[in-house]
């Protein structure tokens, strides 16, 4: 199923038609600079452009992600692979330890299993977990960041201010296979290096 490109002027229509553009997803193949550089195709339309593809979870090709208060590297790019994305908001989501953004990415009875060490049942207690072990994160890498599915699976690096480090690894099973799909559990496995702390 494709969405409809909307409606963003004759001339940005028919730059787009002429491209072979003839829906969202495939806008989304396309970096918003390429784009921008077409001839009919001004700041206007992208603009347009930009909060349709957020509507339906997507993005142009290798978007700047929002400004953070850390550095995020590694395997960002989502093109059209919404759970990818939805796993890359969730990551985020932790660092920040931002309520709003984990309530669109997570089942309110969602299960967080750390291997060989706890399991966390529900929303409130997971947030709860993030709030009480705080660090001021200097950088995150996500060294792959794959979907398939209902599941998915995430791994990196998480360097501490501090410098003590978190190496992960998380398993992702979202509620259904559809692209909106929330997670409904996380398997997670962890390596803390303490640094020189």
């Amino acid at each position: 199923m494709t969405t409809d490109i909307p409606e963003i002027g004759v001339p940005a229509t028919k730059a787009l038609k002429e491209l072979g553009v003839t829906n969202l997803e495939e806008v989304a193949s396309y970096e918003r600079t390429t784009l921008l550089d077409i001839h009919g195709i001004g700041p206007k339309a992208i603009e347009i452009l930009e909060q349709a593809l957020k509507d339906v979870d997507l993005s142009f090709k290798n978007d700047v992600l929002p400004a953070l208060p850390f550095k995020l590297t590694g395997d960002l790019n989502c093109d059209n692979a919404p759970k990818r994305r939805m796993m890359l908001e969730f990551l985020i989501g932790c660092a920040l330890i931002e309520k709003e953004k984990l309530i669109k990415t997570v089942t309110e009875n969602f299960i967080w299993d750390v291997v060989d060490a706890f399991q966390i049942q529900g929303l409130d207690a997971f947030y709860e977990e993030l709030e009480s072990h705080q660090v001021e994160i200097a950088s995150l890498n996500v060294t792959q960041n794959i979907s398939h599915g209902k599941f998915g699976a995430l791994h990196g690096t998480q360097i501490a201010k501090d410098g003590s480090t978190i190496y992960f690894a998380d398993f992702f099973e979202f509620e259904s296979h559809q692209k909106d799909a929330k997670v409904k559990t996380i398997t997670s496995y962890v390596i803390m290096d303490e640094g020189d702390v």
